[in-house]
């Protein structure tokens, strides 16, 4: 029969288990910035119409986000902290988008995440009774393109000109030009670009 203390693990006054004094690594201030953004970002920034991409840049500007002039962030894009989010010229978060930027998440020049993918900068340590929060980055380089609801997990690269299929998760870096695919997603093409006629 299972131990069902493990050892190490302490019952909480109401039954629950916790490994000792874990402090949340999100400061009140923290917070306090996701509570104000919540605000505008339910309210001026998704009813903003889609083609006022200059507004919602200044209203994500505002709370820290370092967006290139040409970058373009759909209305109903739902993004966690802006001052973790970079993009550069012609990046696009496409509508539905989820970005949970606990750690930044940076958006390179050309690059486009399309309809429902969600970027998961965050996730909980499941060896921990506390399911302690962790983090890392997301980086999208120049010219990849990500089909709809692709799931993209923490520290991944996806790399110049790669394509990740609609629908894949994506657990591990991914090569520049390569096309993955599935769940887990893996390498099922090599990107080839048609040479310009002339």
């Amino acid at each position: 029969m299972r131990d069902a203390n493990p050892i190490g693990a302490v019952a909480d006054g109401r039954g629950r288990f916790y490994e000792g004094d874990y402090q949340s690594p999100l400061t009140p201030a923290n917070k306090a910035g996701r509570v104000a953004w919540a605000i505008v970002s339910a309210t001026v920034f998704r009813w903003s119409p889609v083609p006022c991409f200059g507004w919602r840049r200044l209203l994500l500007r505002l709370f820290g986000a370092r967006l290139a002039n040409t970058a373009r962030v759909y209305p109903s894009c739902r993004i966690w902290a802006p001052w973790n989010l970079v993009m550069e010229a012609d990046a696009c978060l496409g509508s539905d988008v989820q970005c949970l930027n606990v750690d930044p998440v940076s958006i390179a020049a050309e690059a486009t995440v399309s309809f429902g993918t969600v970027l998961c900068g965050a996730s909980h340590d499941i060896h921990s009774l506390d399911r302690r929060l962790v983090s890392g980055p997301i980086r999208i380089e120049r010219g990849a393109f990500l089909f709809a609801q692709s799931f993209i997990c923490m520290d991944v690269t996806i790399g110049t000109g790669a394509v990740v299929a609609a629908r894949a998760l994506v657990r591990h870096d991914v090569g520049p030009f390569e096309v993955v695919a599935g769940n887990p997603a893996r390498v099922v093409a090599t990107r080839r670009l048609a040479t310009p006629p002339g």
